[in-house]
């Protein structure tokens, strides 16, 4: 069920999106999930990626439940509203480990303008053509399932053509060996290298160079062709 609500779009000519989602220790269940919608003719974009905080089977079932009720509000609701109703719903739930991490991007497709929202989570990152470098995204804010009306900061750009975005959960950047501010600039790197070979298959060269651990770990890249 995760795997089908992750399954990305086919995009309009000039965008080009790849999506990874690997498990912890290869099981059949994660707390990591995508929602993902399409609207507006294929004009908007929205994904969001969420990181359900546990291991194994409680995390796996608290994350097929809210992917449920993320998946069914996305796209009708503004991002704000998003996850709103989300944190709403992760403090009815009453869990033991009753939070998550989620990061939100809204991008139009026509224009390359972009909102991003989180909740919590990794930064996002932004590859400049002009630059060629990747650039961490500023947006920041609480994780849902903490507190009532958690306030967030909410960062807005324009992916150029030849640029490039990337969401992440903390399973690919953080270790027993490496802490968050290590594997960013790790993953800053792996992801130039990455994306100087080809900007197609992205987030398979940077799944390959990563070393999980047993921890769950998904990665959403989505370009702008030149």
């Amino acid at each position: 069920r995760l795997e089908r609500q992750a399954k990305m779009p086919a995009l309009p000519r000039g965008w080009h999106c790849e999506s990874v989602l690997f498990t912890a220790d290869g099981a059949q269940f994660a707390g990591d999930f995508f929602a993902v919608d399409l609207a507006n003719d294929s004009t908007r974009l929205e994904v969001v990626l969420v990181d359900v905080c546990g291991k194994g089977v409680q995390a796996g079932t608290q994350s097929l439940q809210l992917a449920g009720a993320m998946g069914g509000l996305i796209g009708a609701l503004p991002p704000l509203g998003l996850f709103a109703a989300a944190n709403d719903y992760l403090l009815r739930q009453n869990w033991s480990d009753g939070f998550a991490t989620a990061v939100h991007i809204m991008v139009d497709l026509q224009t390359g303008r972009y909102e991003i929202l989180s909740a919590g989570h990794p930064p996002a990152m932004h590859f400049s053509d002009y630059d060629e470098e990747w650039k961490v995204d500023t947006a920041r804010g609480l994780a849902l399932g903490i507190m009532d009306r958690p306030e967030f900061k909410v960062s807005r750009g324009v992916i150029a053509p030849g640029d490039a975005l990337m969401i992440y959960t903390d399973g690919l950047v953080e270790s027993k060996t490496m802490d968050v501010g290590k594997g960013i600039d790790w993953l800053r790197e792996a992801a130039r290298e990455a994306i100087e070979i080809s900007a197609y298959g992205v987030t398979k060269r940077i799944i390959k160079r990563a070393d999980p651990q047993g921890d769950d770990c998904a990665v959403f890249y989505l370009h702008r062709v030149p």
